[in-house]
Parts: structure tokens; C-alpha cells; sequence
């Protein structure tokens, strides 16, 4: 990487508005995880990091000069999966009858060569050309006349920013300082794996939704889990995305039809809620008509936002006005004068009340996100099953089940399926990078109470344990389980755990003497108790098509 480039901060910035991870003193890893407990599986579900706004709104000429490192990975990576175009390069005009012809640019996703991407995981490429903003321009000097040439520095709307990317190191290395170091759960070299026969996938599962910003996201913990590697890829601060770091780390994402991270919103039944949110909705209540009457006051975006929020939005109305503000606060920029944090919280609540109301009713849960608790669980239950096989070898352990529907492979040269021998194993830690739409939704149907918009790169964690001092004698009659865990599986002695950033939730269902850990307490469940708590949650493909209803037909 070039000299230039700056390397990672070690430490947030004062003004972080990144979610707050467990210290791991000595004190709290012995209470966490005491001896008598041995840990079988980690997945850690994440937010991305810290980003610009996904559009501007109400301040037309704002600059973001937060993006160097970004563009400069990203492009490494458009170059490794040969989806990259120079900004030089004049791209053909959209025709959707080139499709299948000799123009590689042109395919069934980008007939009107939206990003000249194969796939879109973003609106913005490296191949960046100045929007309606200014901050695309830079001044040349005489007579002050800008032209308009590309500043490396700038970002695009909804783009992961160099803080973004720190904050997603330090997230890896979270992860690194607790599986690796304290607890050695997982190999310090992830070349290790290959010198005794294994393949990384062997224990490692990782996946992404296809945006930019989440891959990105992604790659950064991996280099702050595994700094250093692939060595090839390691420039001494910071490790390229390139060619080598995707066959080191293999990364899946998916087609956004077969996307469970995200709500499901190809189910009428759920989305129907979501459509042509208005204020008049949620304005009855008297603290969220507070926060409304309070912005449409101010001087400074009072008039843009009343205009805003005078329309349907999808999901909320407060939303594009809190998420453009506090990308703002996140990158150390100053808030117009007269909006203080207090009305920024407040605008973060109204948000997420409107975001997420309807993932309070179990139907809805299991309509928008029975999907996902379903990929969680059938991962579970698989760690669960191979434990008491007490399996020596990683290379042993069977390919993961359908949960991995819809995996395509980051892979060099392009996305694609995985190759018969690159199907992961059931993991060991199992990565996914996601939104606040998934990470949010997940952590009220395990019982978060939290009534604020998620913070960026939050953490929603699933910890699987043994009792090593267990005898079986416990084993639960006839709790009801979700379809998709086998019967015969014996859960007795195996426990669950859910932390969200840095407080562990309590599952209601866990609640219960008799549906948690004797000694760890109630917010550690028992196996069957949290396959109880989501059996609900869950419907089978049949169920979940009729409960979705039909979609209505749009009229011309």
C-alpha cells in the first residue's frame, strides 16, 4: 500500500459513535468463561462501521474528505474479483440487448450498468464520478474555477469511511484478544491450518451481505483478528484487499432474494408495515410529537425536515434525518448550532420505534427474521451434534447443512458458487457482517430492551457451551424445538449465551428454574430452553409461503 495511505488508529476517537465492547479483564474472563464450561461454538453477528450518510438531505453542499484508505481497498478488492473500471475508462452506454455479448460489463444485473458492478453491493464504485455536491470538486487554483476531477479522499453517500474501517479492526481484535489469546479457541495462524491438512473453512465461516460497506467492514475485523496475513497482502500497517486475502479468507455473501440478514421483505404480510410510514402514525404519542415538533422548529434544518417528514418513508420518517446527523458526530464533524445531542438521542428513539414496533409481535418475527433465527439455530444444533462426537480431526467435520442456501463465493476473478471442496464445515466461529436491520431485529427476539437506534459496528454474539461437569440426568422432556433440529439430539449439559455489544441479554424463556445454567445463572439457557424460546419463530418454507400472503399486483 502506498506510503500515503494512513495506517489503522489502535484507539477510537473521542468522538466515536461506535457500540461498546466487554473489557476483558482477567476478572471478567474467569467469570465468563470458568473452567468447568468449555466453549463449542462463537457466532458473532455485526453491524458495519461508521459510514457517510446514505443521502443527503438537508445540507446540500456537506463534504465527507473521510474515505482515502476506503477507496483505496475497495479498488484492491473491484480489482480481485475483476469487477473493477478506471475512472479513465468511459463506460458504454446501458443497453440491456448487450447482454451475453463480448463487453463483460454487461450482464442481467447491470444492463443499465449501475456501478458497472456484476452485482450491486452499493450505489457507489471506485469508479466515482462528482454528484450534485461539491465535494467531488477540487480547486485548481486560478480565478478559483473547480473542475471536476476526483479527490481520493472523498466519499460517496452510504460509503464505509477510514474510521469505519478502524472501528471494524478494533472489533477484530476484540475477537483475536478473547478467542485467540485468552482462550486459544481458535488457531493464532491462520496458515497453521493448511500446514496440518485443514482448510481455514475448516472452523472458520464467514459471510456478508453483498453491500460495499458490510464487505469492507468485514475484511477489517478479519485483518484485526489475523493482522499480518496473508503475508503477501501485508504492507506492514495494514493488509491489502486483494486476490491473496480472499483465497486466504474466504468470504460468502448472497443474492438479495436468498439474503436471511436482511428482514424479509418479499413477504407481503411483513412489509406491508413498512410501506408509506407516515408521521400522523406515531406522532398520538406525546414524546415522539415532542421530537417532531421540536426538529421542524429548528432554524438551521427545521424547514427541510418538516418537508421530509411530511411524506411516506419506508420504515421511518425520523430515520434519514437522525442517521444524516449523527454520521456527522461519528466522523468529528460539528451538528448545526442548534441541534444538540439530547434531540439527536431523541431523534435515534423515534427511529427505532418506527423501525422496529412490529418486531415486538412474534408473527412479525417470524415472518421478517424466522428466517435468520433459523440459520442460527441449525448452526447451533450442528456444533451441538458434533461435539458429543468428539470428532479429532477439523477435516472430519461435515459440510454445514442448508443454512447455506444461497452461498456464492468473493472468490479472485469473480463471485461464483463454491467448488465442491470449498463448502464449509460446521464452524467453530461463524462471522456475519450485516445492518442494523439485523442486528437489531435478532437482539429484541432474544430480549433486548434497548429503545435506541443500534450503534455502528454493534455486536450481537451466540456463545454455545458444554458443562464438562454435566451428567444427563437433566435432559428435558418434550420441549418444543424448531422442525429443523433433529429430534435425537441430546441437549442436556449444553448451554446458550447472548451478549449484544457489551451486556449479555436475558432470554425470557430462560427465565424459568430449570432453563438455565444452575451456577451462571439465568442468562445462560439451557440448549433446549433457547430452542424453545425460537421453535415460534421459525416456520417451515410451506408455512412461512402461506402465512406471507400474496403480493399485491402494482397498477399501472
Amino acid at each position: 500500500m502506498s506510503s500515503e495511505v494512513p495506517a489503522p488508529s489502535p484507539n477510537p476517537p473521542a468522538f466515536s459513535q461506535a457500540a461498546p465492547l466487554p473489557k476483558l479483564t482477567t476478572e471478567y474472563v474467569a467469570k465468563m468463561y470458568p473452567a468447568y464450561l468449555e466453549l463449542v461454538q462463537a457466532q458473532v453477528f455485526f453491524r458495519h462501521g461508521e459510514r457517510t450518510p446514505v443521502k443527503l438531505r438537508l445540507r446540500d453542499h456537506q463534504a465527507w474528505p473521510f474515505c482515502q484508505r476506503a477507496n483505496f481497498l475497495h479498488s484492491e478488492f473491484m480489482k480481485a474479483v475483476g469487477r473493477f473500471v478506471p475512472r479513465e475508462e468511459t463506460m458504454p452506454v446501458p443497453n440491456p440487448q448487450m447482454v451475453g455479448g463480448k463487453d463483460s460489463r454487461y450482464t442481467e444485473k447491470t444492463a443499465t450498468l449501475k456501478c458497472g458492478l456484476e452485482y450491486q453491493p452499493a450505489k457507489w464504485s471506485v469508479r466515482l464520478e462528482p454528484s450534485h455536491l461539491d465535494n467531488g470538486m477540487v480547486d485548481l487554483g486560478e480565478g478559483g474555477n473547480k473542475k471536476k476531477t476526483w479527490d481520493p479522499k472523498t466519499c460517496e453517500m452510504g460509503q464505509l469511511s477510514d474510521i469505519g474501517l478502524d472501528t471494524l479492526y478494533r472489533t477484530g481484535s476484540f475477537l483475536r484478544a478473547l478467542y485467540i489469546d485468552r482462550l486459544g479457541f481458535l488457531p493464532s495462524n491462520p496458515e497453521s491450518a493448511s500446514t496440518q491438512g485443514n482448510r481455514l473453512s475448516d472452523w472458520l465461516y464467514i459471510r456478508s451481505t453483498d453491500y460495499s460497506r458490510v464487505i469492507q467492514s468485514t475484511h477489517a475485523l478479519l485483518v484485526g483478528m489475523y493482522p499480518g496475513y496473508p503475508r503477501s497482502a501485508w504492507d506492514g500497517d495494514w493488509t491489502s484487499f486483494n486476490a491473496d486475502f480472499l483465497r486466504m479468507f474466504p468470504i460468502h455473501t448472497r443474492l438479495h432474494k436468498d439474503e436471511t440478514m436482511h428482514g424479509n421483505f418479499a413477504c407481503y404480510n411483513f412489509i406491508k408495515h413498512f410501506v408509506d410510514v407516515t408521521v400522523d402514525e406515531d406522532n398520538k404519542f406525546k414524546w415522539i410529537n415532542d421530537v417532531y415538533r421540536q426538529t421542524v422548529s429548528l432554524q438551521s434544518i427545521g424547514k427541510r425536515a418538516k418537508e421530509m417528514m411530511s411524506k411516506p418513508h419506508f420504515g421511518s420518517n425520523y430515520h434519514p434525518i437522525y442517521d444524516e446527523l449523527v454520521s456527522l458526530v461519528a466522523h468529528g464533524d460539528k451538528l448545526p448550532e442548534d441541534v444538540s445531542l439530547d434531540l439527536l438521542e431523541s431523534l435515534g428513539a423515534a427511529a427505532y420505534y418506527q423501525w422496529t414496533k412490529r418486531v415486538y409481535y412474534q408473527q412479525d418475527q417470524r415472518l421478517g427474521f424466522g428466517r435468520l433465527a433459523d440459520n442460527i439455530v441449525q448452526t447451533i444444533a450442528q456444533a451441538a451434534m458434533l461435539n458429543r462426537e468428539q470428532l479429532a480431526d477439523a477435516s472430519q467435520r461435515p459440510v454445514l447443512g442448508s443454512q447455506k442456501k444461497g452461498d456464492l463465493l468473493l472468490a479472485p476473478g469473480g463471485i461464483r458458487e463454491p467448488h465442491k471442496d470449498e463448502v464449509p464445515r460446521v464452524p467453530k466461529l461463524a462471522l456475519y457482517g450485516g445492518h442494523d436491520i439485523t442486528v437489531g431485529p435478532m437482539s429484541i427476539i432474544m430480549g433486548a430492551t434497548s429503545r435506541q437506534w443500534l450503534p455502528f459496528a454493534s455486536t450481537l454474539t451466540f456463545e454455545l457451551f458444554k458443562d464438562k461437569h454435566s451428567s444427563g440426568s437433566l435432559e428435558p422432556q418434550n420441549l418444543p424445538r424448531p422442525e429443523t433440529v433433529p429430534r435425537d439430539l441430546k441437549t442436556s449439559g449444553y448451554y446458550v449465551r447472548v451478549r449484544l455489544n457489551d451486556q449479555v441479554l436475558q432470554v425470557p424463556t430462560c427465565e424459568v428454574p430449570g432453563k438455565h445454567h444452575p451456577k451462571m445463572g439465568s442468562s445462560m439457557c439451557t440448549l433446549a430452553a433457547f430452542f424453545e424460546h425460537l421453535e415460534p419463530v421459525i416456520a417451515s418454507e410451506k408455512q412461512l409461503k402461506a402465512e406471507c400472503g400474496t403480493m399485491p399486483v402494482a397498477e399501472d
